[in-house]
């Protein structure tokens, strides 16, 4: 009887060769998974690295902005006291003190502001006469400290705390201390709020891990009298307006006005100087410097009153490092070793019993699986979501979407996204996104775009279009993040750093640097550049008067008339007390300057009935006129020559308008003994443009 024939199946069937492939496939899909396992984790690696710069980089440009904002704060605060002291021509302790109450009732005192106060620049042979007036004001002996013979001191004759006063700092002499003698002599010399080095004064028990700073603006007894030669430039100086910083608080405070969610537990650092050094260490409430645990810090300098100060940054170990290792690559290394492990052996059941149907079964499942992945996650980000097809059509939206613009997918599908244009850009900047997305794939853009209710809102908008296998567009995906209120803030922040914080006119730095562009551009094209200085005649009586309230409505109601002679390309500026300056691009010729500035001046003769608290203010104006290039081959001497100008209309008996003369070099004119305040006049210079 013959033997019988073993069994076939399937495998059996096929040649030996083939069968000996197959049994290697469950090893080749191991094989597979760890190396995917294995670039995933490199792709990880390079993408944390690049997180970790950005990141580090992000946090360290919010801190040191955060910390530019608190430093202005403080600023305003002593060049508020600085202008009362200048505008009074003295500073008593009973007006400093109504003052500082009026500031913590506004609450404008910045977290980490110590106390405000003013120290009195004193000669040598004054000495005497001002420890008496000392012990008249407090009741008490107070002498300057430390004591020495010393040319001159500068000795803090008023420190009013935020909480309680501090009359133990009384009598120091800030011109004895070498940080803050340095200090002060800057502020002279600049004229600007200036920062002093890290502070270890007598009456403060901050130590290395509190530090104290103090900023220090001069006061001025003639504020119009600039001159720039050293023993008439300290003759002028009545002292200076003070306000001692803890860093500690001020920069606790800075860093609660930054919205960025990888600072909570990174290492914040600040020195004083270009270097990070223990001696220059302003704060550090980790303690990290000079320690292991400060390895991979950023830093950037910050230009603040005058000085060099030092940000670091060193980003939470929650985050990854800038070698980009994480716990999360442990995590996908676990993981894709025992999913290629498993798929291994889920191939090698395959083989052997219904491969076929059971990959079919799960393909089904893993698609299904991650469709339901992808809708999660679509509607739940946070920002708006929108997938059009490849001409732009819409064919779905997430409910964050709908959250910002008001439309839901039954609005928008099968329409485009021009529902959205607002308005305020033109059609081709709408056609240049187009083609970019086109051509790169991709683009980014913030679009003011109008929400279903009518309201217009600024978006944050970044397009990427996902292709096929042959490259071909098959959809557009869009992202939408809302940014109005960050753009307005923005708005509002380079609005106070360039006007007036009175009038709202342009201040100086503005009017400087329009007048360089218009100088520039007038040399290019041959035309010319006009320039009026005007001074108030009659205001000081209204401040002696009135007050100071009275005051300030009066001098923003001639802004506003001021304004009406101004072109579109003209640029009105507010010097700083009753000054104000006119600068007029493609100036007319002389005559029609003079014209305008009479003008000016019948205007602003007229009587002002609109100031509250009087019925009728009249007051004059002092008009000097300089026209590049015949008053001056700078803007210096332009405006020197505008300046001269001005003060010869001032002492002149009809007030009438002065055109500067036309030297052939810019040099300082004459100067008159006194001004029609009395008081002392010197030439006036300006700082070079830059």
């Amino acid at each position: 009887m013959p033997a019988q024939a073993p069994p076939t199946t399937p495998a059996s069937l096929l040649p030996s060769p083939l069968r000996s492939k197959i049994s290697q496939l469950p090893w080749a899909v191991l094989g597979l998974g760890l190396l995917i396992t294995a670039g995933i984790t490199i792709q990880n690696n390079l993408f944390n690295r690049r997180y970790h710069e950005q990141a580090e980089l992000a946090l360290l440009n919010d801190v040191a902005d955060a910390l530019i904002s608190k430093i202005n704060a403080y600023s305003a605060n002593v060049a508020s006291i600085s202008a009362m002291a200048e505008a009074h021509g003295s500073l008593s302790p009973e007006r400093f003190r109504s003052y500082l109450e009026q500031l913590r009732k506004a609450q404008q005192l910045p977290k980490g502001t110590m106390g405000l106060g003013y120290a009195r620049y004193v000669p040598q042979a004054d000495k005497s006469a001002f420890e008496a007036s000392l012990m008249a004001t407090y009741g008490q002996a107070i002498k300057i400290h430390p004591a020495g013979l010393r040319p001159a001191y500068a000795p803090l004759t008023v420190l009013q705390g935020i909480d309680h006063q501090n009359h133990q700092a009384i009598g120091l002499d800030l011109l004895g201390e070498p940080s803050s003698k340095e200090a002060l002599i800057q502020a002279v010399t600049s004229g600007n709020p200036v920062l002093s080095a890290k502070l270890q004064l007598s009456h403060n028990a901050a130590t290395d891990q509190a530090p104290e700073v103090s900023l220090y603006m001069v006061i001025r007894r003639d504020p119009k009298a600039l001159d720039t030669d050293q023993p008439n430039q300290w003759g002028n100086v009545w002292g200076w307006a003070s306000s001692p910083i803890l860093i500690e608080e001020m920069m606790e405070a800075a860093q609660r006005n930054i919205n960025n969610p990888d600072l909570p537990g990174s290492t914040v650092m600040l020195f004083d100087g270009e270097r990070p050094s223990h001696f220059g260490r302003l704060y550090d409430p980790t303690d990290s410097f000079g320690t292991a645990r400060l390895s991979d810090p950023n830093y950037q300098k910050i230009k603040v009153g005058g000085r060099t100060w030092l940000v670091g940054v060193q980003l939470t170990r929650a985050l990854p490092g800038p070698d980009g290792l994480h716990w999360s690559q442990a995590v996908i290394l676990g993981v894709g070793s025992l999913l290629s492990a498993l798929a291994a052996m889920v191939s090698r059941e395959l083989l052997l019993s219904h491969r076929r149907t059971v990959e079919a079964l799960h393909q089904l499942s893993a698609t299904t699986e991650d469709l339901a992945i992808a809708s999660a996650v679509f509607e739940a980000t946070v920002e708006g979501v929108v997938i059009t097809n490849s001409e732009g059509l819409v064919l779905s939206l997430n409910q964050s979407f709908t959250q910002l613009t008001g439309y839901t997918n039954i609005n928008l599908r099968g329409k485009t996204l021009g529902v959205l244009r607002s308005g305020k850009h033109k059609s081709s900047f709408y056609e240049q996104l187009w083609q970019e997305l086109l051509q790169k794939g991709s683009m980014h853009r913030e679009i003011w775009n109008r929400c279903k209710d009518g309201s217009i809102r600024l978006h944050d908008v970044s397009m990427t279009t996902v292709s096929d296998k042959l490259l071909r567009p098959l959809h557009h995906v869009a992202m939408f993040r809302d940014i109005t209120e960050r753009h307005a803030e923005q708005q509002t922040i380079l609005h106070q750093a360039t006007h007036d914080a009175l009038t709202g006119l342009a201040n100086r730095t503005v009017l400087v640097d329009r007048l360089e562009q218009a100088v520039a551009m007038a040399q290019r094209y041959g035309s010319t550049v006009g320039l009026m200085f005007m001074d108030l005649d009659g205001f000081k009586a209204v401040n002696d008067t009135y007050g100071h309230v009275v005051g300030d409505q009066l001098l923003i109601a001639v802004s506003r008339r001021l304004e009406t002679f101004l072109r579109k390309t003209d640029t009105v500026c507010r010097q700083g007390g009753d000054e104000f300056i006119l600068m007029l691009p493609h100036a007319p010729d002389l005559e029609t300057l003079l014209g305008l500035a009479e003008r000016i001046q019948a205007d602003l003769r007229k009587p002002f009935t609109s100031v509250p608290g009087t019925e009728e203010l009249r007051i004059s104006v002092s008009i000097g006129i300089a026209r590049w290039p015949e008053h001056g081959s700078d803007t210096d001497a332009v405006m020197q020559a505008a300046d001269r100008a001005m003060y010869q209309s001032k002492k002149s008996a009809s007030k009438n308008p002065v055109l500067a003369d036309c030297p052939s070099e810019p040099v300082a004119g004459p100067w008159p003994a006194t001004g029609s305040d009395g008081l002392q006049k010197g030439p006036r210079t300006f700082p070079a443009l830059k």
